[in-house]
């Protein structure tokens, strides 16, 4: 964890040369149209695009409320406001989003949760964040087939789907099969082990039986109570809806020729680039997003527009949070931990 912590800075900086390159290509030939039209924008605009750019991380942060109020009920909406900013910068920058959920686990700590409570939180939220992902992104794709219908995009989206199928497989073996995925989890664990790529396997085993058990006890809570679980889902679903449509509400901005019967294809194609980053193996999917995001959105709009409301969304969608999570995630860490009260924790 500290090892992580520690190479954050380079890996901003990394980001923001990777997409500075991406941004270069971009803008070669239409840089021009692209300055003509980001000036023509203004400050209640900005105000505007940077609330629907953390509209995802607010309902994230009910979704957070919601869970961890059933194991301490003193959890407030803002706190899983900050535990949602802070899992969007840390995944922002560690491969392929990896850290995301550690910086989670961490936060719920700092913020009176026990580590394993918030560990088996994290989790359970991934889980049903995922399957929703998987369910609108399939949903999008079948629909919108005659827009995708190109062998390079389909194999990308297909890559994306199944590494996400994977992990809907490993998790949902988590929820319906825990023996079979303990035994599973310690085989790994002792494989690293032989290969000398982690110490301590029996301290390691052991805090993650305890994040399994805790993880089955936040579920039984949601799956015993349906209403919040469908709860759970639809604010998934928003969420992942608004994020979708970022695009589309900066392209309405710009003030851009959008019709009608491109508003779903549109969200279809930010869909298709949520998925295909997936299997990116860089901080944020730096560089590849951006170049991804014009080569696709210009096949609709051209490459002029597509690289002006790119410009807009990759700041809106993933700076801003880099900036707002990275200031409260190094607030948050210099912070002491809560008192945690075990008559708070309830499960019912």
């Amino acid at each position: 964890m500290k090892k992580l912590f520690s190479q954050t800075w380079f890996t901003i900086l990394y980001i923001l040369v990777l997409s500075g390159l991406a941004l270069g290509l971009a803008l070669y030939d239409s840089f021009d149209v692209v300055v003509q039209t980001l000036s023509q924008v203004n400050i209640l605009l900005l105000i505007i695009m940077a609330f629907w750019g953390l509209l995802p991380f607010i309902i994230h942060g009910i979704i957070l409320k919601l869970m961890a109020s059933h194991m301490c009920p003193k959890y407030r909406f803002i706190d899983g406001f900050v535990n949602a900013l802070i899992g969007g910068f840390m995944s922002g920058v560690t491969p392929s989003s990896t850290g995301g959920q550690f910086a989670q686990s961490y936060t719920f700590k700092k913020q009176g949760l026990k580590g394993s409570h918030g560990a088996g939180i994290i989790w359970l939220d991934f889980f049903l964040y995922s399957i929703t992902l998987v369910v609108i992104a399939l949903l999008l794709f079948f629909t919108n087939f005659n827009e995708f219908a190109h062998s390079s995009i389909t194999l990308v989206f297909g890559l994306g789907l199944l590494i996400n199928l994977i992990i809907i497989v490993l998790l949902g073996l988590m929820v319906f099969k825990p023996n079979i995925y303990r035994k599973l989890m310690h085989f790994i664990f002792h494989l690293t082990e032989k290969l000398k790529w982690v110490k301590q396997k029996e301290k390691m085993i052991h805090a993650w039986d305890q994040i399994l058990e805790h993880f089955y006890q936040a579920q039984s809570v949601i799956t015993e109570n349906r209403g919040m679980l469908w709860q759970l889902f639809g604010l998934n679903a928003l969420k992942i809806l608004v994020y979708f449509a970022t695009p589309l509400v900066i392209g309405f901005l710009l003030n851009l020729d959008i019709k009608l019967k491109m508003i779903v294809e549109l969200i279809a194609l930010a869909s298709f680039i949520t998925i295909a980053n997936t299997f990116v193996p860089l901080p944020g999917a730096a560089g590849a997003t951006e170049s991804l995001f014009v080569l696709t959105f210009s096949t609709v709009l051209g490459k002029a527009a597509a690289a002006s409301i790119m410009i807009l969304w990759r700041f809106f969608s993933f700076y801003l949070i880099l900036i707002i999570g990275g200031f409260l995630f190094f607030k948050v860490r210099h912070q002491k931990d809560k008192e945690i009260q075990d008559e708070e924790i309830n499960y019912y």
